[in-house]
Order: structure tokens, then sequence, then C-alpha cells
């Protein structure tokens, strides 16, 4: 792995560590989990009537899914750390 995207990661799992601290914090607020659930179900996240038809997914649907994944992925790990016994995550998280 090249230094610079070895560098590159390194920032990425960083920055990924500081948000699940933030947001584990938040979670302990129901209204401010909700809402920021919400806001990422209805702002960032694919709902299912908007899928991409193909049997292949599209190089856009396919990015968006794997973003979505992730959002879930960092909510479900902030909702662990806070404790919380039902982690609200986005509905098409993977």
């Amino acid at each position: 792995m090249g230094k610079r995207v070895e560098s590159t990661e390194f920032r990425l799992a960083a920055h990924r560590e500081i948000l699940v601290a933030i947001l584990s914090a938040l979670a302990k607020n129901d209204d401010a989990w909700r809402a920021i659930n919400r806001i990422l179900e209805e702002e960032l996240i694919v709902q299912d009537h908007e899928e991409d038809p193909g049997i292949v997914p599209s190089e856009a649907f396919a990015r968006q899914n794997a973003v979505t994944a992730e959002i879930s992925s960092i909510l479900q790990d902030a909702s662990a750390r806070a404790g919380s016994p039902n982690p609200a995550a986005p509905k098409n998280g993977r």
C-alpha cells in the first residue's frame, strides 16, 4: 500500500472514530438521536422505491449503497458505545 493511500486510510479511520464518539454522546438524547436518524433516512439514503432496477447496479447506485452501509455501521457503533439496547439505524442499512 502506498504511503499516500495509507495516510488517507488512517485519517479516515480517525475521522470515523471522532464521528462515532460524537454520535454516541448524542445517542443518549432520544430526541437528538431520532432527529439524526430521520435526517439521514430522508436526505442521504436511497429509499426502496428509488432502487436501480437493473441486475447489475449502476456505479452511482453501488456508491450510494456503500455509503448507506457505512452510515448504518457508524450509527450502530455509536449506539453500541452509548449503551443503547435498540439502535435506530437507517432502514436500508446492511
